[in-house]
């Protein structure tokens, strides 16, 4: 099934837990404060990596626009967009860096148009994790998004939100 359809066995209500194996991605780099990410610095990564895997000619199987993002400071991030690297082939020529992530466990959940601020549906995650008896991953990147490759990255937001679990 496609990552993008599979079940995240939401037996706790909004959100559930998922696995996702080590894998490979083709994308770029950004890094910055919330405040540049909220005035559109993000988006325009979303969009690049978009165009570039073909925007209208995803295939139902193609896998998702992937989002990593860890803390590099008080109100500052590093994010890396991509794709998986077995769709962009070998094209370095358009500027793409790899990423490799291991495989990690995820508390996961959906989130439509209609789900509101993604924000504070991450902040119901987060004590959903605590009351739950997990705990938050202090390895590798501090939340994962996953993002239909025909999303309209000037809509509201509609995505898989994942955050690292141990």
């Amino acid at each position: 099934m496609c990552l993008m359809c599979e079940t995240a066995a939401p037996a706790f209500g909004e959100f559930g837990m998922t696995e996702r194996p080590s894998e490979e991605l083709r994308g770029v780099f950004w890094e910055g404060s919330h405040e540049e990410a909220a005035a559109g610095a993000v988006r325009a990564m979303l969009k690049r990596v978009q165009a570039h895997c073909g925007a209208g000619k995803a295939s139902l199987w193609d896998g998702p626009i992937v989002g990593v993002s860890w803390s590099t400071g008080p109100g500052r991030f590093r994010t890396f967009v991509g794709i998986e690297s077995a769709t962009v082939g070998t094209a370095t020529d358009a500027g793409l860096e790899t990423l490799t992530l291991p495989g990690h466990r995820y508390a996961t959940a959906w989130h439509g148009a209609e789900d509101g601020d993604v924000v504070e549906r991450y902040g119901r995650m987060i004590e959903w994790i605590r009351m739950a008896g997990h705990a938050r991953s202090p390895d590798g990147p501090h939340h994962r998004e996953e993002y239909p490759r025909e999303s309209d990255f000037d809509a509201t937001p509609v995505l898989r939100l994942m955050l690292p679990v141990t």
